[in-house]
């Protein structure tokens, strides 16, 4: 399932900067907690929200917002 990782605001919890994008059949949950590797970035984060969106063509895709650790 195509997932796409957004660290969340610290504030308000909304969607901030996105991180990442992969395709996994991974099951996330609240909690989890995860190191996103970037070309010079390396974030820890603790997912705090999942999103999965079902499209009119049967699809499934995924968000996840992660507090910075």
């Amino acid at each position: 399932m195509k997932t796409d990782i957004y660290e969340a605001d610290a504030f308000g919890g909304n969607k901030g900067d996105h991180l990442c994008t992969l395709d996994t059949d991974y099951r996330w949950e609240k909690g989890d907690e995860v190191w996103v590797e970037t070309p010079g970035n390396r974030v820890k984060l603790r997912i705090t929200w999942v999103l999965v969106t079902v499209h009119e063509d049967g699809t499934l895709t995924r968000e996840l917002l992660g507090l910075r650790l």
